[in-house]
């Protein structure tokens, strides 16, 4: 009875021992960019805020004054799904106007019902360089000052 379990439970750890691409499935996940703050305490005033894209669950670039800045924030590790949201807030913890890599501020958005509040651990202002490391959209060209009128010659009147 022993020997015929044997081909059996053979058989059963060869399918677990698999090199096709259900084995691979957590493998992506360990390949991804791991993200690093240089700085932590750069800060961006509240008002400002005009959007943001999330790289992971726990790192979001802040957007200020229409792209042409943007902040990278360390969020706490225990928010969930932060990269399929389609809004969040900023909220000013410490009441100084900014959010900051420091202090009170947060993270805040609507999960299943609930509200979640995420600590910001962390703020760097993000280089042109680091946003295109980060596969973060580049900044929109500065609009240009619009050319000063020219006077225009003015004909000599006759007398």
């Amino acid at each position: 009875m022993k020997t015929a379990l044997l081909p059996i439970a053979a058989l059963l750890l060869a399918a677990c021992a698999s090199s096709g691409p259900e084995s691979q499935l957590g493998k992506q996940d360990k390949e991804q960019q791991r993200i690093v703050l240089t700085r932590t305490s750069d800060c961006v005033y509240e008002s400002t805020i005009d959007g943001f894209d999330a790289l992971d669950n726990t790192h979001v670039v802040l957007y200020s004054m229409g792209q042409r800045k943007a902040y990278l924030a360390e969020l706490t590790g225990a928010c969930f799904d932060v990269k399929g949201l389609s809004s969040l807030a900023a909220v000013d913890g410490d009441n100084n106007g900014q959010i900051c890599g420091f202090g009170r501020d947060s993270i805040v958005y609507h999960r299943m019902g609930m509200v979640e509040n995420c600590r910001i651990l962390g703020m760097q202002e993000l280089s042109n360089e680091r946003r295109i490391e980060l596969g973060v959209a580049a900044p929109p060209p500065k609009p240009k000052k619009a050319d000063k009128p020219k006077p225009e010659d003015k004909p000599a009147e006759s007398k």
